[in-house]
C-alpha cells in the first residue's frame, strides 16, 4: 500500500513539473477607475494578457491583449447586476472574436500554457453612451489582429436592461418600419470601420441596390439571441446617446457587420 501511495505521489509531482502552469490565469484583471452616472456606480475594468516566445524571430504563439469594459456595482438586485456584468464582459470579447469571455480566455490560456500556435493582438476602449430609462448603452471601439494579413477595426453598440439584465434589441425601442423608412429616405450614416472593407470598399454612395439590401436586412432580422446568447448574426443590437441611435447590422450577403447611425428625431 505504501508503495502505491509513494508511486502516486511521484506521478503527481512529475505531472505538475510537466504542467507547472495548470490552474494559473493567462491574464490579469484590474479595476482602473470608477464613475457614477445618474446614481449608477460603474467601475472600469481592464484585462491584460501578454506572452511571446523566447526566440526573437518566432511569431507564434503571440498574445498581447488589453481589454477594457465597464462593471456595475451597488445595484439592489445582485443577480441582475451579476448578469449585466457578465454580459458586458461577453459583449466586448464577442466584438473581438465572436466568442464569449469564457471561450476567449480559454484561448488565452491555450496560447500561453499549451503554446497553442496562435497570433493574437487586441486593444479597445469603451464609452458609456447612456445610463437612464432603466437601461445602459455602451460603445466598444477597438482593433484586433489574430493572424490575418491586416488589422480589423470594430465599433459595436449594445444596450442592457437594468431591470432584468437582458440585452435589448432596437425593436424594443424603435419601430422597425420607422428604421426602414429612415433608410429608404437616406437618413442615415455609416459608422467608419473595417467590418465591410472587403465589399466595394465603401457604402457611402447610397446606391438603390444597397438601400434595398439594408431595408431587407432590417425587415428580416430576428429579435432574440441564438442558443448561446450571441447576438451576432441573429439580432439587431444598438445604443443611443442624446442625439443619435447606433444600430449594428449583420449582412448575410457579404458576411460582415456594420453600424448605421440615425438622428433620433428621424426614428420617432
Amino acid at each position: 500500500m505504501n508503495y502505491i501511495v509513494i508511486n502516486l505521489i511521484c506521478l503527481l509531482l512529475s505531472f505538475s513539473s510537466i504542467y507547472p502552469d495548470m490552474g494559473e490565469k493567462a491574464y490579469t484583471e484590474t479595476v482602473t477607475g470608477e464613475t457614477t452616472i445618474n446614481g449608477l456606480k460603474i467601475e472600469e475594468h481592464t484585462i491584460t494578457a501578454y506572452y511571446r516566445g523566447e526566440e526573437e524571430l518566432v511569431k507564434r504563439p503571440y498574445l498581447n491583449a488589453t481589454i477594457r469594459f465597464p462593471q456595475i456595482s451597488g445595484m439592489k438586485d445582485i443577480s441582475v447586476q451579476r448578469k449585466i456584468n457578465q454580459g458586458l464582459k461577453d459583449a466586448v470579447t464577442q466584438s473581438l472574436n465572436q466568442e464569449n469571455s469564457g471561450k476567449t480566455f480559454k484561448l488565452f490560456h491555450d496560447i500561453v500554457y499549451d503554446r497553442y500556435p496562435f497570433f493574437w493582438y487586441s486593444e479597445n476602449e469603451y464609452k458609456i453612451l447612456s445610463a437612464e430609462n432603466e437601461s445602459i448603452g455602451i460603445n466598444y471601439d477597438g482593433t484586433i489582429y489574430f493572424g490575418r494579413t491586416d488589422y480589423l477595426q470594430f465599433s459595436d453598440y449594445i444596450t442592457f436592461s437594468l431591470i432584468d439584465g437582458e440585452r435589448i434589441p432596437f425593436t424594443e425601442r424603435f419601430s422597425r418600419e420607422k428604421v426602414i423608412q429612415a433608410i429608404e429616405g437616406l437618413k442615415y450614416d455609416w459608422i467608419k470601420g473595417e467590418y465591410i472593407r472587403r465589399y466595394k470598399g465603401s457604402f457611402e454612395r447610397y446606391e438603390a441596390e444597397e438601400v434595398e439590401k439594408l431595408s431587407s436586412t432590417v425587415r428580416e432580422l430576428e429579435d432574440t439571441a441564438d442558443e448561446e446568447g450571441n447576438y451576432f448574426g441573429t439580432a439587431c443590437y444598438f445604443a443611443v446617446d442624446r442625439q443619435y441611435a447606433y444600430i449594428n447590422l449583420y449582412f448575410d450577403y457579404i458576411g460582415e457587420y456594420a453600424v448605421l447611425k440615425f438622428d433620433l428625431d428621424d426614428l420617432r
